[in-house]
């Protein structure tokens, strides 16, 4: 059986002030900052071309982010840099097993694959891909979702993984254990 794609899971942004933009998608439209980053000019993250990123929910959403937006450096100094707008789309995969058959696939019909990650914001298994005209796509599956408080959990730094090869059960247990220690410290803080 051929792993599908189960939703269109969120929309990257490149935009050219972050703060005016997290401002217009949070005030204008009424969406929720799920949280906000910069990396130092010597910091590398979400690839080399980000700067700044912020990830946004719906209003009612519980997902760690709908929309990505991002900054990007200088597109001559850094050659993957893209240029405003369209950053990636990514699609949600309904179990682990659908996300490495559609890795698997990929590799068979020789799709370009960029990469494939976890941890970071939303801290999901996933892997990237590239269309016939060379948006950049993102496969994910598990993506964080937001607890009561509305405050993300604290997730590893942005790692590459062999896909195929991924412990995902580990990893699952690995994350729950973190997001414990973490309720556990607030509650002593309280």
């Amino acid at each position: 059986m051929v792993a599908k794609v189960a939703r269109l899971g969120h929309v990257g942004l490149a935009v050219s002030d972050i703060d005016r933009s997290v401002e217009f998608y949070t005030e204008v439209l009424g969406m929720r900052l799920t949280e906000m980053f910069r990396y130092g000019d010597d910091e590398v993250g979400h690839g080399t071309a980000v700067l700044a990123g912020a990830f946004v929910r719906g209003n009612a959403d519980t997902i760690h982010h709908r929309l990505s937006i991002f900054t990007l450096r200088d597109a001559a100094e850094t050659p993957d840099a893209r240029t405003l707008g369209l950053h990636h789309i990514a699609f949600e995969m309904d179990t682990s097993e659908d996300l490495v058959g559609l890795y698997k696939r990929f590799e068979e019909l020789e799709v370009p694959i960029v990469n494939a990650r976890i941890g970071g914001p939303g801290n999901q298994p996933r892997f990237y891909g590239l269309d016939p005209d060379g948006n950049l796509l993102e496969f994910y599956w598990n993506i964080d979702q937001i607890g009561w408080d509305g405050i993300p959990r604290k997730y590893a730094p942005i790692q590459e993984i062999e896909l195929a090869d991924f412990d995902f059960d580990a990893y699952t247990v690995e994350r729950e254990r973190m997001a414990e220690a973490e309720q556990a410290r607030r509650s002593q803080r309280v």
